[in-house]
Formats: structure tokens, sequence, C-alpha cells
């Protein structure tokens, strides 16, 4: 139980990964389903179009709802639909130096799977739901309990 304490204590940099993904805003769902592939992510950050713009963020979720099954009147292409047209946006970023409770904390609160973790304006890595997991996972078994 206390290595648990202690990871929820851990700044966000702790957990964070350091080698995501992004996309242009005017590249292709096509082209964002390809990266994904290729490197296992179920996210890519989107790039800010120009100095005015914030950053986005392209979901597997995005695609399945508003480009594979979007409803009965809308057509979208994945082939010819540009990213910035689907994608959520602004990001909810945090400092990198906040605890991970925190973080997970406003990830419940906000109905998100991962957040952007910025320092001076600029994304330096992600944080999601799943880096914690698999933290909790490699955590030491306690006697009394039998390991994940």
């Amino acid at each position: 139980m206390d290595q648990l304490i202690t990871l929820r204590t851990l700044p966000v940099s702790a957990l964070m990964h350091k080698d995501f993904q992004t996309i242009k805003g005017s590249s292709t769902v096509a082209e964002a389903l390809q990266i994904m592939k290729k490197t296992g992510e179920s996210g890519i950050v989107v790039e800010p179009r120009n100095e005015d713009d914030c950053y986005g963020i392209i979901t597997e979720k995005d695609i399945l709802e508003k480009v594979i099954d979007p409803g009965e009147d809308i057509h979208r292409d994945p082939w010819n639909t540009p990213v910035f047209q689907i994608m959520s946006k602004p990001v909810i970023s945090v400092n990198p130096s906040m605890r991970i409770k925190y973080a997970l904390r406003l990830m419940k609160r906000t109905n998100i799977r991962r957040l952007t973790v910025m320092d001076n304006n600029k994304i330096i890595g992600m944080l999601g739901m799943t880096d914690v997991l698999h933290a909790v996972e490699e955590l030491p078994v306690h006697d009394d309990h039998i390991a994940l």
C-alpha cells in the first residue's frame, strides 16, 4: 500500500512518455490511422496551424465517432477528411510537476484518457491512464496480496 501512495504522489514527469506522435492538422484521418497502427498509439497530438492556434489531439474514439460511424446524415471519408475537422481541441494540459493523483482526478472530471504535459507552452510528454496502470502493475508484490 505504501508503494501505491508513493506512486500517487510522484510528479507527472515520472510516468509521462516523451516519445509521443504528432501530426499536422492538414493531414488526413487515413494518415493518422496509419501512424496509430505503426506506433500502437491510440492518440496523436495535432500541431497548431499557426502561432495563434492551440494544440489538438486526434484519438481512435474521435475517428470512430466522427468518421466511421458519425450518424445518419453525416458522411466523411477518412482519405479526404483533414484531421483538424475532427480532432479534440484544445487539449487539456498539465505541468510536469503536478502529482499523479491530481492528474488522474483531472482526467476523471473531464472524462478524458490522456493529458498533454507542457512546459513553456511546448508539449514535452503525454500521460495516459494506461501509463499509470502500467506503473501499478510494476509495483512490488505485497506479502498478503497476489501479484497483478
